[in-house]
């Protein structure tokens, strides 16, 4: 199972489990984990990842 960054904070073994940084795009303090990205990432990001991620895979599939 991956972890993911959002309203529900997760970690999976093997992941760094402090979370002594920020967001790894803005200033914001980190919400999470997320595996996709590879790092922490605050909600706002989060969202705006996964919505990136979202489009890529539709332009990909088309």
């Amino acid at each position: 199972m991956m972890a993911t960054a959002g309203l529900k904070p997760c970690a999976t073994t093997g992941e760094p489990s402090g979370r002594t940084n920020g967001c790894g795009l803005c200033e914001a303090p980190a919400d999470g984990y997320d595996a996709a990205f590879g790092g922490a990432l605050c909600r706002e990001c989060a969202d705006a990842f996964g919505d990136l991620c979202s489009d890529v895979r539709e332009v990909r599939d088309e």
